[in-house]
């Protein structure tokens, strides 16, 4: 959330390094349209536990995006693991 962002970027302790590496896999995949109106944003599901990325979804096209079944069960998941 933005908030998250916030937190890691003004200091809560956890490291931005987790959050450098997935966000740096898009440096190469900036691609400037001849036209304003073919541009089209895309973007992401991830889930972090600390610093370790857990889950990670880059949209490939406008419209899809991660399955939030899914992403729910990677995060029930997560949470199973760090109770036991």
């Amino acid at each position: 959330t933005a908030f998250r962002f916030k937190d890691r970027i003004f200091g809560d302790g956890a490291p931005l390094d987790s959050l450098f590496d997935v966000l740096g896999k898009w440096k190469d995949a900036v691609y400037i349209p001849p036209k304003l109106d073919q541009s089209t944003n895309h973007g992401g599901t991830f889930m972090f536990d600390g610093d370790q990325t857990v889950y990670a979804y880059y949209d490939e096209s406008p419209g899809t995006h991660a399955d939030p079944f899914g992403v729910v069960e990677k995060a029930i998941e997560v949470a199973r693991r760090k109770s036991e």
